[in-house]
């Protein structure tokens, strides 16, 4: 399970829910569900989704890459959305392909979890220790510390995943004293939420982003209307083969979501802010891990970000004269991005289901979001 903006080695790289069918976790098939219309298009807009439809099939080509779907958002809004290439072998991707979206999962258990901060239903700066102990540490005192910033800023301590450390939770590091990213945070953070509001996760972030941002394509769990809508991902070796799709929910991966979707979760993020503050001043990072990608053979001085690091969840990247808030995924065969200017209001979602995707990826953003900043950051992240 890689996590795709890493920055490099430096910084590291639940059951079918029963009862009434709540939005993108039930059994209802979302294809029979009307969809919302592509609600922004302007000419700037229909030049880049031209250049897009262009391009694209070259690099699927160039890169060996099945199939990508590229969401743009322009003044907060859907501008467009375009699918090209192969879901599997000799079927095509649509609007409709499910896609692996690996770690762009944790954005939404994070958002989840703010907004049920902004609710009052619990602090970002309490114990999740009155709600919750994983089995593994509850004999470590050091577990009293941890809170749920604590998670979402990757400040836990805990390695990535259990599996690294023989299948047994513990910690790397003291909490709150160095960067760290885990999975395993999401998940310890999931397991207090679901305590603490004695609800599902899959319910709860229904509840709090699926309903409200109108996503009923995207789920954590495997649902009846997956079948014949996933995308099979291609690994380094050119192998076909069908991702996880999980019985039981991960807060930190293998969610599947449609293009369309994601990016109405982008775009309902930004005209329903969590925070009242100007968007510049919430989404600043307090600790700033911008050195650890810049320097000989990394970033030059004249695109090193100003501020990196994370906010809510999320990554953030302040460049010269923008404000970038993005998340990657990218697990065997399959890279994603999702990324948003809160300031400008515009953005993009990238699905691919190959293990090259990152060079589409790449591509995608230079003529999309062209920051000499970001670019610069994307071909790092690309390996030149």
């Amino acid at each position: 399970m890689k996590h795709i903006l890493s920055f490099g080695p430096a910084l590291c790289a639940m059951a079918i829910i029963s009862g009434p069918a709540i939005a993108g976790t039930g059994q209802e098939d979302p294809a029979s569900q009307a969809q919302p219309a592509i609600t922004k298009q302007d000419d700037g807009a229909t030049v880049l989704k031209n250049k897009i439809i262009t391009k694209l099939p070259n690099w699927l080509a160039e890169y060996d890459v099945p199939s990508a779907a590229i969401a743009y958002i322009s003044d907060g809004q859907v501008a467009w959305t375009h699918v090209a290439g192969e879901a599997e072998p000799g079927k095509a991707a649509t609007a409709d392909t499910l896609y692996n979206i690996a770690s762009m999962t944790k954005p939404l258990v994070a958002e989840t979890v703010v907004r049920l901060v902004k609710g009052g239903s619990f602090t970002l700066d309490e114990s999740m220790a009155g709600s919750w102990v994983d089995p593994d540490i509850k004999s470590d005192p050091r577990h009293k510390l941890l809170t749920p910033r604590m998670a979402l800023v990757h400040r836990t301590g805990f390695p990535n995943w259990r599996y690294q450390t023989n299948d047994v939770l513990t910690f790397k590091d003291d909490p709150d004293t160095k960067f760290g990213y885990s999975g395993e945070g999401f998940q310890y953070m999931a397991r207090f939420a679901e305590k603490k509001m004695n609800m599902a996760l899959e319910n709860l972030v229904a509840q709090q982003i699926f309903e409200p941002a109108g996503m009923t394509r995207t789920s954590f769990t495997e649902k009846p209307w997956f079948a014949g809508r996933i995308a099979m991902s291609r690994n380094g070796k050119g192998e076909h083969a069908h991702a996880t799709v999980r019985k039981d929910w991960n807060a930190a991966d293998d969610v599947w979501s449609t293009i369309g979707d994601y990016a109405r979760f982008l775009t309902w993020m930004m005209v329903n802010p969590v925070s009242d503050q100007p968007a510049k001043n919430y989404w600043t990072a307090e600790e700033n891990l911008g050195g650890q990608i810049c320097g000989e053979g990394r970033l030059a001085a004249e695109v090193c970000p100003k501020i990196l690091g994370f906010v809510g969840g999320w990554n953030v990247y302040h460049t010269a004269d923008n404000v970038i808030v993005m998340h990657g995924g990218g697990d065997v065969g399959e890279r994603t991005l999702g990324f948003f200017d809160p300031v400008n209001k515009t953005g993009a979602v990238i699905f691919t289901n190959g293990a090259k995707g990152q060079k589409v990826i790449r591509d995608t953003v230079k003529i999309l979001y062209p920051d000499p900043s970001l670019v610069a950051f994307m071909n790092l992240q690309t390996g030149r």
